[in-house]
């Protein structure tokens, strides 16, 4: 671990805001202690008690991280020098009990991973989290900059300073830009949080399409390029999500951070996504092929991208008015997990890009691996418990996109094929959006509006109840057998009818 210089200051921005904001001045060419050190002015911000804190987690993940856990040693000062009382209490916050007079906090913090390795053991959810060092730094803005609480809307200004050889790839505003000083804008805390860096030599490519721009910021530790081979592979998927989402996308610009490390140990890889309203940042540990990586970074922005729908549009007030420390957990991962997962697993066939046995292959391994977790607990409650519960976390990629799956078949049964979980999306964007989330406990009642009364049922049964998916079932319908060895296969002679709903869910 490296060191980073880091000054945070609340100064006035009196070209953009009223209000105070805080600036954080981060120096990269400076990297000469293990560790960074940050110091952050402070405005008056009243006399009673105030709590200074890093997220204990970060919207997009479902597990604690403890951000604050990076942190050492946190003194405060007045704006004569004088320290003032503060205490830890607890991994992620610290409380100032008498605050008249605070000008100025200090503190340093680790980064969170020195290298992405195959085998790095420790912690979930790297790419919540970041590293420092020469050649590249991977910047996650929850890891370094603290919050007062109470005070997440005010703005931040990032003043960046770096080697005149790396390129700040990210989605946050630029306001100012030189060789080696950059000067960034976000409008709250959550905006700051909601844009990580990649800050490295440049390897990048641009993607234009009619209604969108996309950057493909990449950096190898191999120093070799690898933006051109990957964004010939991202291109052809926009295009594609465009056709799925109905010919439009969702954003206007967007940008892929994508980190690799050549794994050493044979036949491994590992990667890691998380998305942004703007941006997904991927981590990846294999060999140095362009192809393999290609193929990887395709997978995993297909559903990452589609997050910019479900939950970054779509999505409930829990997630409206995220809780860094202790955040309330929506009934709805089966949605914004698993129907995520269910558009990049239809998307493909959908468009013509794989045969149906190649579609059913992908759907037979997650109903394999579905069956090795238990069904006694309903996906809303499930979804609820999702941080105390990472044993069962996974099974929203499984069992919530195969009931997606179930859901989109019903749905097409019911309209002879017109409607599916694509047009229902389309309409709960139209219902609800950014700044109009919907309460947790309604949704049902607004999808068995517009879909009727049997799909409110079918919501009822296989989610807010234990239920065993009647996958056969399903099947059925559609012209599907499963075989006693769990093998999927079309039906050699559907019938009309199965073969007239097959084509309104396949295309093929």
């Amino acid at each position: 671990m490296r060191s980073l210089v880091l000054i945070l200051a609340l100064v006035p921005l009196w070209r953009l805001h009223a209000q105070e904001a805080i600036t954080a001045t981060i120096d990269l060419r400076d990297q000469r202690n293990d560790r960074l050190e940050v110091e952050l002015i402070v405005p008056p911000l009243g006399d009673a008690p105030l709590v200074f804190a890093l997220p204990r987690i970060v919207p997009g993940i479902y597990g604690a991280m403890d951000h604050g856990r990076l942190v050492g040693s946190m003194e405060a000062f007045d704006g004569n020098g004088h320290p003032l009382p503060i205490q830890r209490i607890d991994v992620d916050r610290w409380r100032l009990p008498s605050p008249q007079g605070l000008h100025r906090i200090t503190y340093s913090v680790d980064d969170g991973w020195e290298e992405f390795d195959i085998r790095f053991s420790v912690g979930n959810y790297r790419s919540s989290e970041g590293t420092v060092k020469p050649g590249a730094v991977v910047l996650n803005h929850n890891t370094v900059v603290g919050y007062f609480e109470g005070h997440e809307h005010l703005p931040y200004t990032i003043e960046l300073k770096k080697p005149a050889t790396h390129y700040a790839a990210t989605s946050l505003p630029r306001m100012y830009e030189n060789g080696e000083a950059i000067t960034f804008n976000a409008s709250s805390y959550r905006h700051l949080v909601d844009n990580p860096m990649l800050i490295a030599p440049a390897d990048t490519a641009h993607i234009r399409l009619p209604d969108i721009n996309v950057l493909v910021a990449c950096h190898s530790t191999t120093g070799q390029p690898i933006a051109q081979s990957v964004a010939k592979e991202i291109r052809p998927l926009l295009a594609d999500q465009r056709a799925y989402l109905g010919g439009t996308l969702p954003v206007k610009d967007y940008t892929f951070l994508i980190y690799h490390n050549p794994s050493d140990v044979e036949g491994s890889t590992m990667g890691d996504g998380l998305e942004h309203s703007a941006s997904t940042l991927v981590l990846l540990c294999m060999p140095l092929d362009p192809a393999m990586i290609a193929r990887s970074v395709y997978g995993i922005a297909s559903h990452e991208f589609f997050h910019t729908i479900l939950p970054l549009s779509v999505h409930s007030e829990e997630i409206e008015h995220y809780d860094f420390n202790t955040p309330h957990m929506s009934r709805h991962l089966w949605l914004y997990e698993g129907m995520t997962e269910y558009f990049a697993m239809h998307m493909p066939i959908k468009q013509g890009r794989q045969s149906v046995e190649e579609f059913l292959g992908v759907v037979q391994e997650k109903i394999r691996m579905m069956r090795k977790f238990p069904d006694d607990i309903p996906l809303t409650d499930l979804s609820q418990q999702a941080m105390e519960r990472q044993d069962q976390y996974y099974n929203f990629y499984l069992k919530g996109t195969l009931f997606c799956m179930g859901l989109d078949i019903a749905l097409r049964e019911h309209s002879n094929g017109a409607y599916g979980v694509q047009r229902l999306v389309q309409d709960l964007q139209r219902e609800y959006g950014p700044g109009k989330p919907f309460k947790d406990e309604e949704l049902f009642a607004t999808i068995a509006r517009l879909t009727g009364p049997d799909i409110g049922a079918f919501l009822q049964r296989h989610l807010n109840e234990p239920s065993v998916l009647p996958v056969k079932e399903w099947f059925a319908k559609v012209g599907v057998t499963i075989d006693e060895h769990g093998s999927l296969h079309p039906v050699s002679r559907p019938t009309a009818a199965q073969r007239r709903l097959r084509a309104a869910w396949l295309g093929a």
